[in-house]
């Protein structure tokens, strides 16, 4: 009978953490090409993955999205859509 895996690895952390691991590497890539001179697309960017971590917290079970749970769903969601909505309507917005 195989061993059963250790719950301290950083892998079984990273696995745990799958959702606010991904979102934590596409904010590194958002970043890198807003230093980078883009920086309406990368606003434009951090809009969308705003409010697809929105449509995953409001989607997924408490325990799929890990420590992107912080407070109840309604109030995480409605966080995550107005700063989604509110970036994105500032990046299009011209001469700002």
């Amino acid at each position: 009978m195989p061993e059963p895996r250790s719950p301290f690895t950083a892998g079984a952390a990273v696995r745990r953490q799958a959702v606010l691991t991904g979102a934590l590497l596409a904010l590194a890539v958002i970043a890198l090409l807003g230093i980078a001179g883009h920086a309406p697309l990368a606003g434009m960017l951090l809009s969308a993955e705003l409010l697809v971590l929105a449509a995953l917290r409001l989607l997924l079970p408490t325990r799929a999205v890990g420590a992107l749970a912080v407070r109840s769903r309604l109030v995480d969601v409605v966080c995550l859509v107005a700063l989604g909505i509110a970036i994105g309507a500032l990046t299009g917005s011209p001469n700002l």
